[in-house]
């Protein structure tokens, strides 16, 4: 049985492990921050899971004691920008193509209640341009592309491009995880 629950500071070697596996390619990323070794130092990720970072709040999946998935979902409460939240780091390490979905949705099931209690109107998920089963995945979620950002970000002298996608709350009513 898979339980999710909020990773805290006491999780953070297991959530280094998971997330190093996704660097490599070992596990299924579907939305992905963290894509080179020097992102995932120690003290980044314990402060990124720690009380005092209320803007991040970041869900494990686990099975008995294993982490074996996990989402950020980062919420800027600033006045102006709290309509709003972006999702990043979205993993799983199942082998079998139905279990990685069921992770993925329990994953994004806990993100869109969060949204929810919090009066969210607008997720955001930025995938880089080659991730074709992270687009497949959001899509199916409800969730719309809207634009393309050319080197959006820059690891040593490469560029990635990346293609944002937006849920629109208001919009989608009846999504599948409405409760």
């Amino acid at each position: 049985m898979t339980n999710i629950r909020f990773l805290t500071t006491v999780d953070v070697l297991a959530y280094q492990s998971l997330l190093k596996q996704g660097i490599h390619k070992k596990i299924e990323v579907m939305a992905w921050k963290f894509q080179t070794p020097r992102c995932l130092n120690e003290t980044n990720l314990t402060l990124l899971l720690s009380k005092d970072t209320p803007n991040y709040l970041t869900f494990g999946a686990f099975e008995g004691d294993e982490l074996i998935g996990a989402v950020t979902l980062i919420h800027n409460q600033n006045y102006s920008l709290a309509h709003k939240a972006m999702v990043e780091n979205l993993c799983v390490n199942k082998d079998d193509a139905l279990a990685r979905e069921h992770v993925l949705k329990l994953l994004m099931q806990n993100v869109f209640d969060v949204c929810r209690k919090r009066n969210i109107e607008i997720l955001m998920a930025s995938l880089v341009s080659n991730n074709i089963s992270g687009k497949v995945f959001f899509s199916n979620l409800n969730f719309e592309m809207f634009v393309i950002e050319q080197h959006a970000r820059k690891y040593e002298d490469n560029y990635v491009d990346e293609h944002w996608f937006i849920y629109n709350f208001s919009e989608n009513a009846n999504d599948i995880f409405n409760t």
